[in-house]
């Protein structure tokens, strides 16, 4: 799907090239640049419903264009002052897919058990799979981990594969791979099992709000997919 995110990318790149310049003191500043760039070039950060600090998290992006777009993995740890978010997030996630407890390797960098930023770890392993710098199935071994580990967590992790599911859908509908709602069921039934979410699967209301609002698909090109039967919100 990196095609999808060829704009996205692009201008994660030309950001590199301000970081790598020094052209940031601190985190807020690179994302008030970000947000103007972003708008600059009519983009949308990854996102769902919510627009909370949703810039901020977009960082995400930037710095993992820049870690494997780039090739600056062995770089990373000079920038770890203004992406300490995505820094630290990595770090878990090197833990978890090495078999080690999602629990202890939060409390390992992070320094305390913050749902915030349980969700900032699962976010940056997402935008990965999303990018096409993570294979889906490292990131079901992540989310399966977390979901064991964090059984309190259970309803708002059931909320994250939904926004997962409900993203990809709306890819599949902007690289036209799906062409009406019979192909949107079948995918959308075989990603809740592939993810252990028959719980999660989301309404077509939500993949629409994804699909115009976040990916800026036509309109028209949306409504020959889904159904809107179910515009009832959750």
């Amino acid at each position: 799907m990196q095609g999808l995110h060829k704009k996205r990318i692009e201008v994660a790149v030309n950001i590199w090239g301000e970081v790598l310049q020094g052209s940031f003191s601190s985190r807020a500043e690179l994302v008030e640049y970000l947000r103007e760039i972003y708008q600059e070039n009519d983009l949308e950060p990854i996102r769902g419903k919510t627009k909370i600090d949703i810039y901020d998290k977009e960082l995400a992006t930037v710095y993992l264009v820049g870690k494997y777009g780039l090739g600056l993995e062995e770089e990373m740890e000079k920038y770890a002052d203004i992406f300490t978010i995505e820094f630290r997030s990595d770090r878990v996630l090197d833990k978890v897919l090495r078999g080690e407890s999602p629990r202890k390797s939060m409390l390992e960098v992070f320094g305390l058990l913050d749902e915030n930023m349980v969700f900032r770890v699962l976010r940056l392993a997402m935008t990965a799979v999303i990018l096409g710098f993570m294979p889906e199935e490292k990131f079901i071994t992540i989310l399966t981990a977390f979901e064991k580990e964090f059984p309190e967590l259970e309803k708002n992790i059931t909320g994250f594969k939904r926004f997962y599911i409900a993203f990809r859908l709306a890819e599949e509908i902007a690289a036209g791979k799906i062409r009406n709602r019979i192909e949107k069921e079948t995918l959308k039934h075989a990603m809740c099992v592939r993810l252990n979410a028959e719980k999660a699967a989301p309404p077509d209301w939500f993949i629409r709000e994804i699909a115009v609002e976040a990916l800026k698909i036509p309109e028209y090109r949306v409504n020959t997919v889904l159904s809107f039967s179910d515009r009832s919100r959750e």
